[in-house]
């Protein structure tokens, strides 16, 4: 059997060289730490220069040895090399500097950069990828001992990580203090002379000895705090069990005398096992000025340090739901309500809570309504607000009344305040003054304050009041609530996306939409997403885009949990499917959503919109009988609220345009009030369609100049300038009808064409898009066709998609302003 070949000789640094050849006699200081070469450079170095002292491991020497030398490189006419870790605290060792600075040359031998770890690797004959170089940068702290000892593995094909423990091992075995102090490091502890003297009681000389050592040792990461990766944990291993938790205990009580403890120490400690109540009191404390995900962790660790889990539990879950982990958070809940008979009331009542903001964040808002229903007005308590919010949105009017009078006074807190104000705001929403609502509302943003509560709630009363604007069309009031928060919600991000939507910015929404997708995970976060990308689509005319997000949707679809709050999505939902020809998959939700209006006694502030939506499904459909119920609705909450009497008007200019009766002042005053309440997109297409369906040119092209001016120039009534609409093509520059012409280039509007024939759209569909008449799109297609030469239709769609046409439907903008009377009453 043959061993292993030894590791290549690692050649003499060059600074090194120069050094000794630039000097008769040499006189050379190399410093470095353990594992950087020093004694190898050494050894090669006594047969070429016999007459030259050389001494290893300077730092090691008395004092009196130290001045020795300083002597000799002063006085002696013979050569010196001498090989020295770092002691900078030692005066002696400061003066051995010195004199080789004024009298020779001082060489510093350091850790390895990635690059001379590549190009050492050349030396063991291998070949290692840039991303290998640097885990093994990482793993040794690029100290050469270390680097070397980690090719050999490589190379013998054995437990890189193994090997190197065990190398920083042999070496921590030679000094147990120096591994102490390493642990503490490894803990989350400073490397602090005063600290390492008291906790390992030791001079503060020796203590000041080790913190030099430790920092020569070559296993400290960058900034000194923390240990490489592969000396992580080494040294606990060495000191052993007992050992660790001696030293711990003391570190732990020099730190609480000191008053010096640190959430960061104080989770190292926790994470080895040490049990300590004064340690599990430190980290409770410490996680009531935490963020969530930290408070997390802290509390988690408090447990095993001694607190008591049940006292914990509500907390523990409280964190975690503000940290996004709703699975450890109901696992938590769980438990709690798992043992009701015998949970302390106040428990139960949070952990219902917690629960019940659980299941609506996954957008089961009827089974959050379930807890608060189970537990029952003889133990809701303060969360009486919250429950009748809850129940109020899920469709339960009476079970929300009937919890809401079972309310407990507490303690006028601002999350008490807000939670009272909350359900207030969306009980005069529903059955009241929208006004009173509205201010309801902000009063209670104002009570939370900025930073909002770390209590879990089913909904945030910024995202309540913000779709409470959105359906009643206040879309600057909307987007000035949800840009509040200094840090946005992935919620509140969704809505602004909505509130540019709505607003015929479809832009900034598809841009809003694709910053927050990668962060998006609930079920009601992705239920609204989803809805959005389907509304974008529609918006856009894109039927393939379309087809891709509703598919998307429907995994969130199928459960979703109908409430108040979902309405709108729910609407561009039923406008996708209707599109698609697929209507039986939301019927369903559709008529639960009209039946919870009506349970609620159709509240006009909410169920405007949805009616709206229903207007544009029967519109979508051609099926005007459809709409008459939707347009009745909305005549009747026209007189509670301005935004619904703009809805209704609409809804009887659609009805008055699917019968063929155009009255063009008509149209135009419900598209432009349309526009005036943040609906331009709405408005605009009014507008277009009511061109498109009569048979005066005149009328025709004002009606398109009105959907034009709204749409590009935004939401203001503005009085349109007199402009022909587009002209079929036959100028007197072009050839007859019928003649072949020669391939070439689209003009601008032929591409737009070209763009939405090819993404499936009927001529109609175009038409629509453009603001020109169907007929106007044919001739336009005529053109192409006989300008590409193409045969026939498939093959005339083959070589616009080779061009690159469909491939991106153009966009329109708006923006974002919301002129005319104000959507609430």
């Amino acid at each position: 059997m043959t061993s292993a070949p030894a590791p290549p000789r690692r050649p003499v640094p060059r600074e090194v060289t120069r050094a000794l050849t630039a000097a008769a006699p040499p006189r050379l200081l190399l410093v470095g730490g353990t594992g950087t070469g020093k004694s190898a450079i050494l050894a090669s170095l006594r047969t070429d220069f016999a007459d030259t002292r050389i001494v290893d491991d300077a730092h090691r020497m008395t004092a009196a040895e130290l001045q020795e030398l300083v002597d000799h490189i002063r006085d002696a006419p013979t050569g010196i090399v001498v090989a020295t870790e770092a002691r900078p605290h030692r005066a002696e060792m400061r003066s051995l500097t010195a004199a080789f600075a004024g009298h020779g040359t001082v060489v510093e031998l350091g850790s390895w950069t990635p690059r001379e770890i590549a190009g050492r690797a050349a030396s063991f004959e291998l070949r290692l990828a840039p991303p290998q170089i640097r885990a093994l940068h990482r793993l040794t702290g690029g100290v050469p001992h270390l680097v070397d000892t980690a090719f050999e593995a490589v190379r013998t094909e054995g437990d890189v990580r193994r090997v190197v423990e065990e190398a920083i091992r042999r070496q921590l075995l030679a000094d147990l203090d120096l591994t102490a102090a390493l642990a503490l490091v490894d803990l989350g502890a400073a490397l602090d002379p005063g600290e390492l003297a008291a906790v390992l009681d030791i001079p503060v000389e020796r203590a000041l000895d080790l913190v030099d050592a430790a920092r020569a040792s070559g296993l400290l990461g960058t900034d000194a705090a923390s240990l490489t990766t592969g000396a992580s944990g080494v040294p606990a291993g060495v000191l052993g069990r007992h050992n660790l938790f001696a030293v711990a205990r003391r570190l732990l009580a020099t730190r609480i005398d000191a008053g010096t403890l640190t959430p960061q120490l104080a989770r190292g400690l926790a994470t080895i096992g040490l049990t300590d109540p004064h340690l599990a009191d430190r980290l409770v404390d410490f996680a009531a000025d935490a963020p969530p995900r930290e408070a997390a962790e802290l509390l988690d660790a408090a447990v095993p340090a001694g607190a008591d889990p049940a006292t914990l539990a509500v907390r523990r879950a409280e964190v975690a739901f503000a940290a996004g982990d709703l699975e450890r958070a109901e696992q938590i809940t769980d438990r709690l309500l798992d043992r009701a008979d015998t949970a302390d009331v106040d428990d139960l009542r949070a952990a219902t809570r917690i629960s019940a903001s659980i299941a609506a964040h996954r957008g089961m808002l009827d089974r959050s309504a379930d807890l608060f229903e189970w537990l029952g007005p003889h133990r809701v308590g303060t969360d009486a607000p919250l429950a009748a919010t809850v129940l109020l949105a899920a469709g339960r009017p009476s079970a929300a009344e009937h919890l809401r009078d079972a309310a407990t006074s507490g303690a006028p807190t601002s999350s008490a305040s807000a939670a009272r104000l909350l359900e207030e705001g969306l009980r005069e929403s529903v059955g009241g003054d929208g006004r009173i609502a509205m201010n309801r509302l902000a009063r209670a943003l104002t009570s939370l304050g900025s930073d909002g509560s770390l209590r879990a709630w089913p909904d945030t009363v910024d995202a309540v009041a913000a779709l409470l604007c959105l359906h009643s069309g206040e879309l600057g009031h909307a987007r000035a609530i949800l840009d509040r928060p200094e840090t946005p919600t992935v919620r509140n991000r969704i809505l602004v996306a909505w509130t540019e939507m709505l607003g015929g910015d479809l832009a900034a929404a598809a841009a809003t939409a694709e910053a927050v997708a990668p962060e998006v995970t609930g079920q009601r976060d992705l239920l609204f997403f989803h809805a959005l990308q389907v509304g974008l689509a529609r918006r856009n005319a894109d039927l393939g885009a379309l087809t891709v997000r509703w598919q998307a949707a429907q995994s969130v679809v199928a459960e979703y949990s109908v409430d108040l709050f979902g309405l709108l999505p729910l609407g561009e939902l039923w406008l996708a499917a209707v599109r698609l020809g697929e209507s039986a998959r939301v019927a369903h939700l559709v008529a639960a959503a009209r039946a919870l209006l009506t349970t609620l006694g159709e509240p006009p502030l909410w169920g405007a919109a949805l009616h709206w939506y229903g207007v544009q499904a029967a519109i979508a459909a051609d099926r005007p009988a459809d709409l008459v119920p939707h347009a009745r609705a909305l005549a009747l909450a026209a007189e509670t609220t301005a935004y619904a009497a703009v809805l209704a008007r609409a809804g009887h200019a659609w009805l008055s345009v699917l019968r063929g009766e155009v009255d063009a002042v008509r149209i135009r005053e419900a598209a432009e009030s349309l526009a005036s309440v943040g609906l331009p997109w709405d408005g605009a297409k009014l507008a277009g369609e009511a061109a498109l369906r009569t048979d005066d040119t005149t009328v025709a092209t004002g009606l398109l100049q009105v959907a034009r001016t709204i749409r590009q120039d935004g939401p203001a009534g503005r009085a349109p300038v007199d402009i022909a609409p587009d002209a079929p093509p036959g100028g007197p520059d072009e050839s007859p009808l019928g003649a072949r012409e020669k391939p070439g280039a689209l003009s601008e509007r032929e591409a737009q064409v070209a763009d939405l024939v090819v993404s499936g759209l009927t001529y109609r569909e175009v038409g629509n898009h453009l603001y020109i008449s169907a007929k106007t799109v044919e001739h336009h297609v005529a053109r192409i066709r006989r300008r590409l030469g193409a045969g026939s239709r498939s093959e005339l769609l083959s070589l616009l998609r080779a061009m690159g046409h469909g491939a991106d439907v153009p966009r329109h903008t708006h923006s974002d302003r919301n002129g005319g009377k104000p959507a609430c009453p």
